[in-house]
Order: structure tokens, then sequence, then C-alpha cells
């Protein structure tokens, strides 16, 4: 059964996802491909598979260096499987690259649990949103994720405080300089340029349409019954959990404002996505109820693009 393979942890069960990505990531280019086939389009395509492999591994580690699961393979799985419903999440390399550089921000954000090099952790995952922003505006609010991971995790002060802002401000400062020193001083206003989108047309399609249904409605159905075990249980994952629900809310924030709504950015979303449902699959008792979870999310990733 694929929800007990995937509840251990094991070399075969990485294979396994990382082939699934490939397949997914093969089908999406395929079968929204336009144009004439080349050697540079290939290499194109193959860099960024790489790229989504990084992701898929960063994901891992942080997941794992946290402890934000237990000991299994959903994470991954499910991360993967989101990508295939949202097939236009694995062809926009600009958006991959955002989605890379904050995740370098999470590890240093979630890692803030424990009492080792706290300041340096503020700074760096400052420092990695201040990047994210120069490419997208509205990727500053995940500073206020670093904010309260100060407070959740008790390593609030004034003094920390001002560490953040330090690094969110240092990659953006260079940045002006460097535009001012090459005399493009026009481009400074873009580098906060908090634009809003508000057509959504594009979510009238089946093929987006019924797929985010469903993650939705799963999703709240998730949070609910796996917060309020969790809450009841006095732990130091308490804490991250509170911090990775946050985290999702203000993700949402971040992708209304999105310019081309196709679905690709819901990738922002899969991370805590992912680690929600891994943690809810992981309080479910009912084996069988595992296995229609799972394949479920399956079945739909492969209807999607007959849709």
């Amino acid at each position: 059964m694929i929800a007990n393979f995937f509840s251990k942890t094991k070399p075969i069960n990485t294979l396994a996802i990382v082939s699934l990505l490939f397949f997914i990531y093969t089908l999406s280019t395929l079968t929204n491909f336009s144009g004439t086939l080349s050697f540079s389009f290939f290499l194109t395509r193959l860099s960024y598979f790489f790229l989504l492999l990084i992701i898929l591994f960063s994901v891992n580690f942080i997941v794992r260096k946290n402890k934000l699961v237990k000991d299994n393979s959903y994470t991954l799985l499910l991360y993967v499987i989101l990508i295939g419903m949202f097939p236009f999440s694995v062809l926009d390399f600009k958006l991959a690259m955002i989605n890379f550089i904050l995740l370098l921000s999470y590890r240093r954000i979630y890692s803030l649990r424990t009492q080792k090099d706290v300041k340096e952790k503020l700074f760096d995952s400052a420092l990695w949103i201040g990047i994210a922003t120069l490419m997208y505006s509205w990727s500053a609010l995940i500073l206020l994720l670093v904010f309260l991971a100060a407070y959740v995790f008790d390593k609030w002060t004034w003094r920390n405080a001002l560490v953040p802002l330090i690094g969110f401000f240092c990659p953006i400062v260079i940045y002006m300089a460097y535009l001012i020193a090459i005399n493009k001083p026009e481009l400074l206003e873009s580098i906060f340029s908090f634009k809003l989108s508000i057509d959504f047309i594009n979510y009238n399609s089946f093929r987006l349409l019924v797929p985010l249904a469903i993650v939705v409605s799963l999703m709240l159905w998730a949070i609910f019954p796996t917060t309020l075990k969790i809450i009841a249980v006095n732990n130091e994952f308490r804490s991250s959990w509170q911090l990775l629900i946050t985290h999702f809310f203000i993700l949402v924030l971040i992708i209304l404002p999105w310019p081309n709504k196709n679905g690709s950015e819901l990738l922002y979303l899969f991370f805590p996505m992912a680690i929600i449902y891994a943690n809810y699959l992981q309080m479910v008792e009912e084996n069988w109820f595992k296995e229609v979870f799972v394949y479920s999310f399956l079945a739909l990733t492969i209807v999607i693009y007959f849709l």
C-alpha cells in the first residue's frame, strides 16, 4: 500500500519521489509546450529540473533538521503531488528561484527553536527575504514571520528585533547603490513596487479550479483537528506548529497580488501545505483513510491533464 510505503524514510522512497517529480515535470513540459525543439530548450528544461531537485531536497533538509514531521516521507511525496496538481508551477523559473531563496530563509527561521547562533539566524533569514523582495516586492511580508519566530521561540529582545531589519535592508541598499553606480536611478522605484493584481479570470478554468477547491477544502479539514491535538500536548513542536500555520496565511497574502495568476503562484504555499498534510496523516490512525487520501491526490494529479 502506497501510504504505508511512504510512512518510512528509506533511499528507495526518495528515489520513487524523484522519479515521480521527473514524470510530472516531463508531462507538464510536454502538455504546455509551444514552439520548436532545440538543444537550448532541452538544456534549459534540464537545468530547471535540477533546480526543482534542489528545492525538493532543501524542503527535506528543513523538515528533518527542525523536526517538523516524524520519520516519514509524506512531506516530500505531497510536495511533489501538489506540483503535479498545478502544472504551471514547474514552468516559471523566476518563481522557482524566489521560492528557493525563501527556503534558505525558512531554514534559518525554523531553526530559531534552538539556542545556537540566534542573531546570525535572524540576520540570515531576513537577508534572504531581502533578496527575494528584489525579485517580488510582496515577499517582504515574510519578514513578519521572522519577528513572530523570535517571539514564539522566546528569542524576543529589542536588540534581536533590530537584527532582521539590518539583514533585510543590506541587499536592498547594495542593489540601490549598484543602480546609482551604473546610472540607472529610474529603476529604484521598482524595488518596492507593491502592485495589486485582482485578475482571477484564470481561476475559472476547471483545470485550476477543481484541484484548488479540493486542496483548500482538505487543508481546512486537516488544520483544525491537527491543531487541536498539537495544542493539547505540551511540547516544543507546538511553537513550530503555530509558526507554520501563520506562515501559510502570510503566504496566501503574498500570492494574492501575483501578476500572472495561472496556478504557478501556488508554489509559494506548497512548503507549509505539505508539512500540514503530513502531520495530519501522522495523526490519522485508520490506514485505509491514509491510503484513500494519498491515492485520491495521485489520481487528481493525473486527471488534471485531461480537463
